[in-house]
């Protein structure tokens, strides 16, 4: 399939979008519709919808047809799975990514965390203090942020990012010493507390002890294997 041919598919559903008659979970021009349409094969427009669906962006039901989507995420996960095994890139470079998204998006939420917002952080750090599923509160507090932050963007590439670290931040709240588990838990304590104080130098002063925090960790992995 050439290019333009399905760069013409997708600049179809780019417009359709544009105007309006098309929204996430809205059910996609049949293929014989497409290929009318744009004077396509069948074929053609089958592989642009295949490529659309690796990208994320198209989901097919069995029986039922072709979804708009909003899995790009998945695709951002799968990319930077493959650079990791083809070591285009390594724990510590993504650590960067993550840090850089969470100090801009705790600039965006310092004043737009509610109390209810803030109760629900507090909430979720005494959950991980109780040594269970640490890993899942320590992602659930982020998840907060990125939500208060409202930035779609920088939500996909976390959410992305987070997939491909999950495993190794279990087993950082696993293997760490009591020391550095105290010490991670604090770093979350010491972010709610600078939302509470309005002090936000104290809260980027706690993003980078966080970051440090699971840096360190990495390296500690890496001289292990």
């Amino acid at each position: 399939m050439e290019n333009r041919e399905y760069f013409a598919v997708l600049q179809y559903i780019k417009t359709l979008i544009m105007q309006g008659k098309l929204n996430i979970g809205d059910k996609l021009p049949t293929e014989r519709h497409l290929s009318e349409t744009l004077a396509l094969s069948r074929n053609t427009v089958r592989d642009a919808i295949r490529i659309m669906s690796s990208m994320g962006l198209v989901e097919s039901r069995q029986g039922s047809g072709n979804y708009l989507s909003n899995k790009i995420s998945r695709n951002i996960s799968a990319t930077v799975d493959f650079m990791l095994l083809l070591e285009q890139s390594n724990y510590l470079e993504i650590n960067q990514i993550r840090r850089a998204i969470a100090l801009e998006c705790f600039r965006n939420i310092f004043h737009k965390c509610t109390p209810r917002d803030i109760r629900l952080l507090q909430k979720v750090v005494e959950k991980m203090q109780n040594k269970k599923r640490q890993g899942h509160y320590d992602k659930l507090f982020h998840d907060i942020i990125l939500r208060i932050s409202n930035n779609k963007l920088m939500i996909s590439i976390m959410n992305a990012l987070s997939v491909i670290c999950q495993d190794l931040i279990d087993n950082l709240f696993k293997l760490a010493s009591r020391e550095t588990l105290t010490n991670i838990i604090n770093s979350h304590k010491h972010i709610i507390d600078s939302i509470v104080k309005r002090d936000e130098i104290a809260g980027y002063m706690a993003v980078n002890e966080h970051y440090d925090l699971v840096d360190k960790e990495i390296c500690k992995w890496k001289e292990a294997l």
